[in-house]
């Protein structure tokens, strides 16, 4: 080669790198791939090209270009068998470039019956990232042995440079297809979405969290704190509060909230979020239960109103039966029978009236915590008023006490005592006679445990999530009487109203144990 001749492509070898560092600031992969491809083949004078772009260790369809007009089926058969027995797939197995003078005397070069004969000799070379093929680029010329070294050593090092442009458009394209998705995904799901920074401030916020905002676009919200939002509208405070405290022992809170702006009620799901072990924020969901409570109130109010208007007419039955016994002339006439139904009966119903009214009672109304309770005497006390229902079936009762030097706690005594006599109630009415009962109270450093344990029925497994609901009660139980199904659910309302919680092991045909715990000091206490 002569010396004008070297400096001529010298040159031009330098201009065509200039040119291909500027595909470093497009960031659209098809332009990206379009200028690649007529930079290389605009390089060495090739009459054809073809690139098969690489995604995720496979071939990226939708970026496909081949020297030849054909079909999406008919491209996907030709792209296979080239990169598995063609020049392409022998240059991404090796992964390095390399040429071939004539395609008629290679047998890496696959002639198909539509080539034209034009197509003489053959330059092909891989995109590396480290060990990775991204692309794979095949040039072709009229020319038999057109190519040379130092095109293949061109397009080698333009290769090289051309790869961060590629990965950069390949990573913008899947941020890009990530972000359309999660758009879709925010704006079709009806629940409220808000991303919040670690100080409160709104980083993110779907069409649902809008309305509640009050908000008609993101540019409304975005990069305000939350807390100017809870000025216009309470029910945004306890998910402020939690943003403001210092110290989260917590990852994630769950509570209920309610607008009075649109007078609806929310469940909101918080939970920090991080990303490379750093705390950046929160995440907030809103879901709407607003027709649930609407129905719990509903609800609510038709127990309250029942109960109250069934105690009288209740206690008037009672009365008036009582008047008729006392009134019959023949103390041996089955009318007496008749009338001790009836005032069964009306107990019965005056037993559930005061359960639903003490159920009602623990819900509804504030609970005053002002008591330090003695737990060991309270346990006690409890032993002492059962053991006259276990004698009376002839149960054995049996006691494991581990309570010697236990705090007191500030809690409703009766309420914890009703609780703990339900659940030993409870116990003996399922537990057959000559069975045992066994009452089981202990404590830690950090909480307090009582349980209930009998050698009863049990409870089969797809029963026992159920029977601490209200009015649930297990069918096709084997027992005279069976309870009303408010016993235990007391039992969990009072515990959760101490921020404690119950819970549940049975079996059938061998007995079951119920139990709960309480902190023994207050939430906020240090």
């Amino acid at each position: 080669m002569s010396p004008n001749k070297e400096k001529q492509d010298t040159f031009e070898g330098l201009a065509l790198l200039a040119e291909v560092s500027q595909l470093l600031t497009d960031v659209e992969l098809d332009k990206v791939l379009n200028k690649v491809i007529r930079l290389i083949a605009g390089a060495v004078g090739a009459s054809k090209s073809s690139l098969f772009l690489s995604q995720d260790g496979s071939i990226d369809w939708e970026h496909l270009f081949t020297m030849r007009n054909l079909t999406s089926d008919e491209s996907v058969k030709v792209v296979t068998r080239v990169l598995d027995e063609g020049f392409a797939g022998w240059v991404t197995r090796h992964k390095r470039g390399d040429i071939i003078e004539d395609v008629t005397k290679d047998e890496r070069w696959i002639i198909f019956p539509d080539d034209p004969p034009s197509n003489r000799s053959a330059l092909c070379v891989p995109f590396l990232d480290g060990d990775e093929v991204l692309a794979v680029v095949t040039l072709v010329h009229e020319e038999v042995g057109y190519f040379t070294t130092y095109h293949l050593r061109l397009l080698t090092i333009i290769a090289n440079q051309v790869v961060i442009a590629l990965r950069n458009a390949q990573l913008f394209k899947r941020l890009t297809v990530q972000r359309k998705h999660l758009e879709t995904v925010l704006t079709s799901i009806s629940d409220a979405l808000i991303v919040l920074n670690p100080h409160g401030v709104i980083t993110l916020a779907n069409p649902s969290a809008l309305r509640i905002l009050n908000a008609t676009s993101e540019q409304d919200v975005i990069g305000k704190p939350l807390e100017l939002f809870s000025e216009r509208d309470r029910m945004f405070e306890p998910i402020v509060e939690i943003v403001r405290a210092e110290l989260h022992q917590n990852e994630r809170w769950t509570f209920e909230t309610r607008t009075e702006n649109l007078q609806k009620d929310y469940q909101v799901t918080m939970g920090k979020w991080r990303e490379h072990e750093r705390e950046n924020g929160f995440v907030v969901v809103l879901h709407d239960i607003t027709t649930l409570r609407d129905l719990s109130r509903f609800k609510d109010e038709m127990l309250r109103v029942a109960t109250h208007d069934l105690r009288s007419p209740l206690a008037l039955i009672s009365g008036y039966a009582d008047m008729v016994t006392m009134d019959l002339p023949d103390p041996h006439s089955p009318i007496h029978d008749y009338i001790s139904v009836i005032k069964r009966s009306v107990e019965r119903m005056q037993t559930l009236v005061e359960d639903l009214l003490r159920v009602e009672r623990v819900r509804s109304t504030p609970l005053e915590l002002h008591e330090r309770t003695d737990l060991e005497a309270l346990v006690k006390t409890v032993i002492v008023n059962m053991r006259l229902q276990t004698d009376a079936k002839k149960q054995k009762l049996e006691t494991v006490l581990e309570l010697k030097g236990v705090p007191r706690v500030v809690a409703d005594t009766v309420l914890l005592r009703q609780s703990m006599e339900n659940l030993v109630n409870n116990a003996v009415k399922y537990t057959p006679s000559g069975g045992i009962i066994t009452i089981r109270a202990s404590y830690d450093d950090e909480r307090f445990y009582f349980s209930v344990r009998d050698t009863g029925i049990g409870i089969a497994p797809e029963h026992q999530k159920y029977v601490f609901e209200s009015f649930y009660r297990v069918p096709d139980v084997p027992v005279s009487e069976k309870g009303n199904g408010l016993g235990l659910s007391l039992v969990r309302n009072v515990v959760t109203r101490h921020n404690g919680d119950v819970w549940l092991v049975s079996e059938v045909g061998k007995g079951s144990e119920f139990g709960f715990w309480l902190p023994l000091k207050p939430p906020n206490a240090s």
